[in-house]
Order: structure tokens, then sequence, then C-alpha cells
């Protein structure tokens, strides 16, 4: 088992700290930890420790602290702290004792590179299942088109134009665009809700039992009859069948897939409140729904506001749902998890809609079915704040980790209001170390979504706090949608290195890879700019080979160097002074160093090989001059890697350091 350690000492009284582990029955091994930052006087020393060394299976950790000042070596032990004793590890003052607590996570998710995809704007793949009044795909987002009410007032108000269009994307659009998805290096999909809903965004669900037929096949969930809330009276429709031959092509190509599980509430076309709408407490489902008053016109809780579009389930303290919906949803999860009892049909997981409005009652036994049906099943969270109480190993795997996102935009897109590096670093060691670790691996590590402004747009409007006043028919009216300049395109590939290197899995929102820029919804729900498909209406939108190509490198070496996906974190330097940050991620197979300069000027840093090795060379896995992909077999699973070119400049280490020169905003990632 392995354990976070964390130690506080005070400020430049410490040089090395060592946890040194009792092996019965007289043994010992010491493993580093790593200086991780200075606050309040006092330095942090952090590191992931490995425990249970000549054990099969260690269910305790026995460690002290070895601290080493100068020359002279002390102990910190549970009830002892001074001179290290010679004596045998057995006999040794009391050692600190922690259960070692397993926290499990799919074993694939910490090699995931996910790609988010909102259904209906990504690709249009058969046009016979088209919404009435779909509109050309290259149409300007921002005119009147065919069938809109003529003016500006009634774009975002009056009509609203914008809120009912309708531009067909479909499962099989999606389909016709894994090849693309493969040569990005993406791995795993995360789609937006797909089941029947009267929305564009299908977070109104009205039948989680299908998928959207606008979707699959037009109008064939009208053909069913005598479908209940009993599963045994379900049936499949067409709609549902290319779905989930999707999953199987998808992973036949080496595609993981997971769909959105929006479980708080439905749609008020949901078929089961309209029976309450028409029945009242005679209704057999008068206790699904928070009815606030039952005399006509009924009163209920809604999500988005009272009596609104989208009524809650009913919520019970014991059980987190009432038995109704209790019992629905679970026959749901499994029925995608599982198709008729198939786990190699279903999708690999879910991701959860405010999850947070369900109490942990019934994400727990939640989590027990999931696991039950596919123990390999990943489940994700959209918990924006911290989420140490959904991430202890009974309810989810992970979470969308916008406290990755926050700390990226405060220090690689503000800028009067940019962190430090130092305070960066600072706070990238707090989001790796402050859940399991298994778990911080599994993180979706994203900078936007469809909740927010793109990623692009961001760094033209610095400076507002993360998804605020980025809104333009409400809370932004000054947030600026002009298209990014050169220098927004290279400070947004630097961000893109250093997502694809930190800890956790990276998450892409659907065309930023492409060159997308926005601000947030509705506008961030364009239509994916396709290449083939060119030209659009809109001369400034085309598909930005640049882009593709920073996105589609810097993915490849996160594929290539193992240490990236698995290893642990530590900081090597800070310099406040210059913008410079480097850190390291290190792993039984390696260490890999990651060097960024967040200034506007070409700087030089040494950068310490901490236990390393005194000598040898590095090379910037970035650097196309150094490095040049590996050519990937279009009938096997495998996606883009890189391998070194002969000869070329590499990085000299000497003295158990090396210097390394970056370019404005640039990046490097240095391993053997």
């Amino acid at each position: 088992g392995k354990l976070r350690i964390r130690l506080r000492a005070q400020a430049d009284d410490v040089q090395e700290v060592r946890v040194l582990e009792l092996i019965p029955p007289n043994g010992s091994s010491t493993f580093p930890l790593h200086k991780t930052g200075t606050e309040g006087g006092y330095d942090t020393f952090t590191g992931v420790v490995p425990f249970g060394h000549g054990a099969e299976e260690a269910t305790v950790a026995k460690y002290m602290f070895k601290l080493t000042d100068g020359e002279a070596v002390h102990a910190f032990a549970s009830d002892y702290s001074g001179p290290m004793s010679e004596q045998a590890p057995a006999t040794m003052p009391a050692f600190f004792e922690v259960e070692l607590k397993h926290v499990e996570t799919p074993g694939w998710t910490k090699h995931a590179v996910w790609y988010q995809i909102f259904p209906e704007r990504f690709r249009n793949g058969d046009p016979s299942n088209d919404p009435a009044g779909t509109q050309r795909w290259q149409a300007q987002w921002s005119a009147t088109l065919p069938g809109e009410a003529p003016g500006d007032e009634n774009f975002y108000q009056g009509a609203g134009n914008v809120w009912k269009r309708r531009y067909g994307g479909d499962i099989q659009g999606v389909r016709e665009a894994l090849p693309h998805l493969r040569k990005l290096g993406i791995n795993a999909i995360y789609f937006n809700p797909i089941f029947e809903g009267e929305s564009m965004h299908k977070y109104d669900t009205s039948d989680f039992r299908h998928v959207d037929d606008n979707f699959g096949v037009k109008g064939d969930l009208a053909q069913l009859q005598g479908e209940t809330d009993d599963p045994a009276t379900w049936r499949w429709t067409k709609s549902d069948l290319i779905f989930l031959d999707f999953v199987q092509e998808a992973r036949r190509q080496g595609f993981k897939v997971i769909v959105d599980g929006v479980f708080n509430h439905v749609g008020k076309a949901h078929p089961f409140f309209q029976d309450v709408l028409k029945n009242g407490k005679q209704s057999t489902y008068a206790d699904w729904f928070e009815i606030t008053d039952w005399n006509q016109p009924i009163q209920y809780k809604a999500w988005d506001k009272p009596n609104g579009e989208l009524p809650v389930f009913k919520k019970d303290a014991s059980r987190g749902l009432a038995p109704g919906p209790y019992a629905h949803i679970m026959a749901i999860t499994k029925r995608w998890l599982a198709p008729d009892g198939d786990v190699s049909r279903g999708v690999d997981g879910w991701r959860l809609d405010v999850p947070g409005d369900i109490p942990h009652p019934f994400w727990i036994e939640w989590r027990k079915l999931v696991k039950t049906t596919n123990p390999d099943a990943y489940i994700t969270g959209e918990i924006w704040q911290w989420a140490q109480a959904w991430l202890k190993g009974d309810q989810f795997d992970a979470v969308m980790n916008y406290q990755f996102a926050m700390a990226s935009q405060d220090f690689f897109i503000d800028a009067r209001e940019a962190i430090r590096p130092s305070d960066f670093a600072a706070r990238l060691t707090k989001i790796a170390y402050a859940y399991p670790f298994q778990v911080a691996l599994a993180q979706q590590n994203l900078f936007d979504s469809h909740d927010t402004d793109r990623l692009a747009s961001m760094f033209v409007n610095p400076d507002r706090a993360y998804d605020a006043r980025n809104r333009l028919q409400d809370n932004g009216p000054d947030y600026s949608p002009a298209q990014p300049t050169s220098q927004h395109w290279r400070r947004l590939a630097q961000a893109v290195a250093f997502q694809m290197t930190y800890v956790g899995a990276p998450m892409v929102y659907y065309g930023n890879e492409a060159g997308m820029w926005s601000p947030d919804d509705p506008a961030n729900r364009q239509p994916m700019v396709w290449k083939d498909l060119e030209p659009y209406d809109d001369s400034q939108v085309r598909f930005n080979q640049q882009v593709f190509d920073a996105y589609q490198r810097a993915i490849a070496v996160r594929h290539t160097l193992e240490p990236l996906r698995t290893g642990s974190f530590h900081t090597l330097i800070t310099d406040d002074r210059t913008g410079m940050i480097a850190f390291a991620r290190e792993s039984a197979s390696g260490r890999v160093s990651v060097v960024l300069n967040r200034s506007d000027r070409e700087q030089r840093i040494e950068v310490p090989v901490r236990g390393g090795r005194a000598g040898g060379e590095l090379v910037d896995w970035l650097d196309p001059a150094r490095t040049e992909f590996v050519p990937i077999d279009s009938a096997s699973t495998s996606r883009p890697t890189l391998r070194l070119k002969p000869g070329g400049r590499a990085i000299a280490v000497k003295d158990g350091a090396y210097q390394v020169t970056l370019p404005p905003f640039g990046a490097a990632v240095l391993a053997p």
C-alpha cells in the first residue's frame, strides 16, 4: 500500500526528510519526502510513500521520520524527538502507526485522456434524424437564421432564437469522428446527456430508458407501447441500439465511454411527472416528486426555479431518494452498464450531474450497485468545491476537477491578478495530495466545459473569477468575444502542456483542439469546427491546425512517458522574479521534469535533479526537433506516441542540476 505523508518543520531548519519504515521482524527502509512549499514560517515536505516491503499484504504502516540538519541526524517518532539512535529498528522508540485504507479506482482511468462531447453540437452524421428547423452547420452563429424572428432583440431575449436552435448532431456523427479523436490521442469519451429530452442539451430528461431519437432514429420512441416503471416492460429502441453499437465500435478502437447521469431531476415532459400533474395525489408517482401544494395548479420544487422546467425527485434522509425514484435510478443504472445483463455491451461509467443535491446515503448504495455490476466502471461527479466527502472510497472515484481549473486560470490566464509561481506550486501540491493518490490520478483535469467560457476566450478576458462575468446576455456584457491573438494561442499551448503533465487525467472540451473560442452558455455550445466542412459563413471560423498540433504533441508526450500518468508530484524550483516553475513526476519507471516559463521574456533557470544522477543527458520531448511521432496502426487500439530522433541537442546534467532556456510562455518536458 501507499500512504500520503506530509511533515512541517521550521523554515530552513531541516535540509532532508526521510520516512523510515519498520519492516518486521527487525528491518527497515527509508523513502525521501520532497520540500513542496514554505508558508507561515514553515517548510512543508510531502511524498507518497510505499509501505509493505517484505510483507504480502500490509494493513498497518509503522514509520518514523529521519531528519537531517547539517551533520546532525534526528528521529521524530510518536513519543520521541531527538538524536537518531544506532540501535536496531525494532527496539527504537514507538513508531507512528497508521491503518492502510485501500481506496480503489479503475486502473484504466489514470491512463485516460478525456474528451467531452455535447452531442447536439458535435457532428451531424445522419440528416434523417434531424429535428424540425435544423440549421446549416456552417451558418454564422450571431446571425438571424432561417425561420428565426428578425432583430438582435430576439437573439437572447424576445423570441429567444439562440435557445431554440438545432444543428442535428447525433451518435452517427460521433462515430464518424472517432478517427479524429484517435489521431488527437483521445482514449476516453464523456457524453453530455444522450437520453430523451425536449431541449437541445437534454438535461431535462423525459425518459432515462431511451436514447433521444434525434441522436439515433427519428420517431422510434413513439412506436413503443406498454412500458412502465417496471424494468420487465422495458424494450430497446433503434436509437438505443445505435448507441450500444457505437459503444462496441468505440471500444474496439480503444475508447472508454461514459455518459451523463442526471438523477436529481427530470424534465417537465417526463411521463411520470405528467401523470402527477394529471392525477394529483391519486398518481402512482405521487411520492416521486417534491410537491409543495396539491391544489390545482399543482405546485412543486424544481432545480431551475419553483414550478420550473426541471422538477426534482423527492429526497429521503436515510436513503437519499424516495423509494420510487431510488428503485428507478438503480434499474436505469444497471440497464446501461449491462444491457440485458451483458457488461461487455454497456457503458464504462457515469458522470453525475449536480450530485451534491442528493444526500450521501444514495451514492453509497449506488456505488455498490455500479461496482457489483462492473467493478471496472468509473464514477465521476460534478463537484466544483473540494470534494473529500465524496472521495473516501465509498461513493465516487473522482470528480470534474474544477479546483485544478481555478488554479490554472489564476496562474496561466490572469494578468494583473496572476498568482506567483511559488503560490501556484503550493496550490498544485494541495490539489495533488488533498485526496488518496489513487483518486488524484483519476481526477478529470479540465480547464473548461459546457458550463463555462472556453479556454481560449479566458485568455482574452483575464482577471475574472472562474466562471464569472462570462455570459454576454446577463452577467458579462463587457466580456470580449474577440478572436484570440497569436500570443493567446501560444499561452494556451503552454497551459495544455501543463495539463497533460500534471497529476490526474486531462479532459478536453470538444473543439478546443480545433481552435474554438467563446463566452459561456450558449456560445460555448456552438457547432464543432470541422476542416472537411469549411468554409464557414463567419470567415474567422476555421479549423486551427497549429492548435491541434499543440494538443496532439502534448497528449503524445503523456502517452509516451509513463511517470506522467502514474507518478508522484513534487516541485523542483520556483522563481517568482522570472516567472519560472519546475516540477517532477516520478514513478518506478523513472522521473520526468516539467519546466514552465510564465513570463513574456526568454528565461534561463538551473533546476536541481533531486536524488538523481550527477550527470547524464535529458531531452525535451515537446521539442519537434528532438522527437517524432510513431506511426499508429489503424487496425489497433494504439494512440500517437513519440520517439527520439537521431542526433540533435540534449540538455546536460552536471553536478546534480541542469540549465534550461525557454522562450516566452514556453514549456519543456524533460526525460532521458
